[in-house]
């Protein structure tokens, strides 16, 4: 009598590995440490920023206190007319010689005033004359003359002749007189300069008559300055 053998499966089992989870899902990667290398750079960066600002700062107050650096004084000395008449061209040629007194109360620093200057006077909002003068290095604690000569020539129509001749005759004439300097402060007897500054001066004076030959009465005196700096 042979007998068989039947193998048999186990449904359990069967349900057993249907109802396997799936493998878990791989961890999610981890961005968190490139945000912060990007906002520790910034952070090293502002302070890097921020101490540079304090000791510039700081090196302008050292400075401030070791050499007490004061504004230089500007005026006008004297202004005399060497010609002022009309040409055949109907244009008004006008030549002045303008002497501008400037004073440096610095005790350690002096300037350096340079060639590339310009120098104007205006009479009713057109210019009368131009001219520059030449460069110099005036020392600490001086006074220095500045003189000069502007030439220029203009059209009047006759409104501005009929208000000249009026202004002439009171005795009140108002010019202005424009300059723009290029200035270099200088410390030490080697000459070290320290930065460039552009300075532009307007002073309105007011003078009694404008004649040939003839040095006028300057009544008024007002000036006013800005300074510009650059590298």
């Amino acid at each position: 009598m042979n007998s068989s053998h039947k193998s048999y499966v186990s449904l359990e089992d069967n349900n057993k590995d249907k109802k396997r989870s799936p493998p878990p899902p791989p961890p999610p990667r981890d961005h968190g440490g490139c945000c912060c290398w990007f906002m520790s750079c910034i952070c090293w960066c502002l302070c890097f920023m921020l101490l540079l600002c304090v000791i510039f700062m700081a090196a302008v107050a050292i400075m401030y206190f070791i050499f007490r650096p004061q504004i230089p004084v500007y005026g006008i000395d004297s202004l005399q007319v060497k010609a002022f008449e009309m040409r055949n061209d109907s244009k008004l040629y006008t030549e002045m010689a303008v002497v501008v007194r400037c004073e440096n109360p610095n005790k350690k620093i002096g300037f350096k005033y340079g060639e590339d200057n310009s120098v104007s006077i205006i009479y009713s909002d057109g210019e009368l004359c131009a001219g520059k003068f030449e460069s110099f290095l005036q020392a600490a604690k001086s006074t220095v003359m500045i003189n000069m000569t502007l030439k220029g020539e203009r059209e009047v129509d006759s409104k501005e002749k009929e208000q000249f001749m009026a202004q002439q005759k009171e005795g009140k004439i108002p010019l202005v007189l424009i300059s723009n300097i290029p200035v270099t402060p200088v410390i030490g007897g080697n000459i070290h300069e320290l930065w460039n500054v552009s300075v532009r001066a307007n002073c309105l004076m007011v003078v009694d008559n404008i004649q040939k030959d003839k040095t006028p009465n300057i009544s008024h005196k007002e000036c006013t300055f800005a300074a510009h700096f650059w590298n």
